[in-house]
């Protein structure tokens, strides 16, 4: 190979044009990713102001409208990634199937929980509302923040559970275990997103039950359900029919 001949493929590869097509246009799908070991928590805390890891400019467009009471959550729009006809307020049966919870009403979300796509590209956006209700301890490979649009509760931080305010962020690294039960009669309400992350179909997320056998892991789930019976009173996830019952 002459001078010429090398410097020519060395050009090539740091301008990234063999890193094109459409293999590279998406993130990885769940089947093609590892299964990562998780911490045990973000560390950060809650706070006042957006950090900087999730700055957005589609993201800080939605809360300044919401924040000025343009919109609800009947009334806020996704943008055209989502189909037509997934504009609407999901929820879930008690077997997990995906419903339509009529007029954003949490009366007709029989687990107490729904959400709406707002945005899969070119970022992941949403945003949920909940009654009290028990959430599942899990993680995924992907950074995710919080912005909480109604009510409070507390949520897994810094190794603890701290509270979590109307008009409050969060940040989650990708693979921390984040774990926010819904504590208040008030419920809570988030609009979440996964900055620089787009496609919500390349996500993987993980349950305890998605790292069995893998100990250290399952160690990690171990260290949260320890933090949640010290400070909710909480048994493991499924175990807490008593307390959050309707």
């Amino acid at each position: 190979m002459n001078k010429s001949m090398l410097a020519t493929i060395l050009a090539v590869i740091s301008t990234g044009a063999l890193a094109q097509g459409p293999q590279c246009n998406h993130a990885q799908l769940p089947y093609q990713q590892m299964t990562p070991v998780p911490y045990d928590s973000s560390p950060y805390a809650p706070q006042d102001t957006m950090p900087e890891q999730c700055r957005d400019p589609q993201v800080e467009a939605y809360i300044r409208d919401w924040e000025a009471g343009k919109v609800d959550f009947n009334s806020i729009q996704a943008n055209d990634s989502i189909a037509a006809d997934q504009r609407f307020c999901k929820t879930m049966d008690d077997n997990g199937n995906i419903l339509e919870a009529k007029d954003c009403d949490l009366k007709n979300a029989p687990v107490g929980y729904l959400w709406k796509e707002l945005s899969d590209s070119p970022v992941v956006i949403g945003i949920t509302n909940g009654g009290k209700s028990d959430h599942e301890p899990h993680f995924h490979g992907q950074p995710e923040c919080y912005y909480v649009v109604t009510g409070e509760s507390p949520t897994l931080a810094d190794n603890k559970f701290q509270p979590l305010k109307k008009g409050q962020y969060f940040y989650i690294p990708g693979a921390h275990i984040h774990n926010t039960p819904i504590m208040s009669e008030q419920g809570l309400g988030v609009m979440y997103w996964y900055p620089k992350n787009a496609h919500f179909d390349g996500f993987k997320y993980y349950w305890r039950k998605d790292v069995k056998n893998l100990r250290v892991a399952e160690e990690a789930f171990d260290r949260v359900d320890v933090i949640r019976k010290r400070d909710l009173g909480l048994g493991p996830y499924g175990s807490n029919e008593a307390i959050f019952k309707k």
